[in-house]
C-alpha cells in the first residue's frame, strides 16, 4: 500500500507541475524534488514520465469505467475526465507523438473496448479471433475519435461527442453482427 500511496504522491506533483511547465520540460530530477523523493525512488515507481503518464490515466479513468457497461455512458465519463483534465491533457497531448500515445494507451482503450464487446455480445458470444479483431478495431475507433477531439482543442459540446459515441456504438453493433454472421 505505501508504493500506491508514493505513486500518486508523485502523480500528484506531476500534475501540479503540467499547469505551468511544458511536459517536455519536466525532469524527473525536478519532479523528484517537487515530491519530497530522490530520484531512485521515482525509478522504483516508474520506467519514465511516459509510464508515469499511463499510471496516472489508468489510475485515474479506470475507475471512472471499470463499472460501467453502457457504452454511451462510459464514453461521457471519459469526457468528463478529459474536460476536467483539459489543459493537462492539452499538454501532454501537445508533447508526444501520437504513436507513443497509441502506444501507452492501447491496454486502456483496449479494456475500454473489451468491456463494451463483452456487454454488446452477451446474448450471442463471439470466438475468440473474432472477439480480439472487434475489441482491436473499436480499441483504433475510440483511439482515432479521442485524439481528432483533443487535437480540435478538446471542445466542451458534450451534444456532439456524445453523438459521436453513439456513432461509435453503431459502429460497434455493426462490427459485431458482421462478425457473428460469419460464424
Amino acid at each position: 500500500m505505501p508504493r500506491l500511496i508514493t505513486k500518486r504522491a508523485i502523480v500528484s506533483a506531476f500534475k501540479e507541475m503540467l499547469k505551468d511547465t511544458p511536459f517536455n520540460k519536466i525532469t524527473i530530477a525536478e519532479l523528484s524534488e517537487k515530491t519530497g523523493i530522490n530520484r531512485q525512488t521515482f525509478y522504483y515507481n516508474f520506467r519514465d514520465i511516459y509510464d508515469l503518464t499511463l499510471f496516472m490515466i489508468e489510475d485515474e479513468l479506470i475507475p471512472l469505467i471499470d463499472d460501467e457497461t453502457d457504452f454511451s455512458t462510459c464514453m461521457l465519463r471519459i469526457y468528463d475526465y478529459f474536460i476536467t483534465h483539459r489543459q493537462m491533457l492539452l499538454n501532454i497531448y501537445s508533447h508526444i507523438e501520437i504513436g507513443e500515445i497509441n502506444r501507452r494507451l492501447g491496454p486502456v482503450l483496449n479494456r475500454v473496448a473489451e468491456t463494451m464487446i463483452d456487454d454488446a455480445t452477451r446474448d450471442f458470444p463471439l470466438k475468440a479471433d473474432d472477439k480480439e479483431v472487434a475489441v482491436r478495431f473499436m480499441a483504433l475507433m475510440i483511439s482515432e475519435f479521442a485524439l481528432h477531439w483533443i487535437d480540435l482543442g478538446a471542445p466542451e459540446h458534450k451534444e456532439r461527442f456524445s453523438r459521436f459515441a453513439d456513432l461509435l456504438e453503431c459502429n460497434m453493433k455493426s462490427t459485431i453482427r458482421f462478425l457473428h454472421g460469419e460464424e
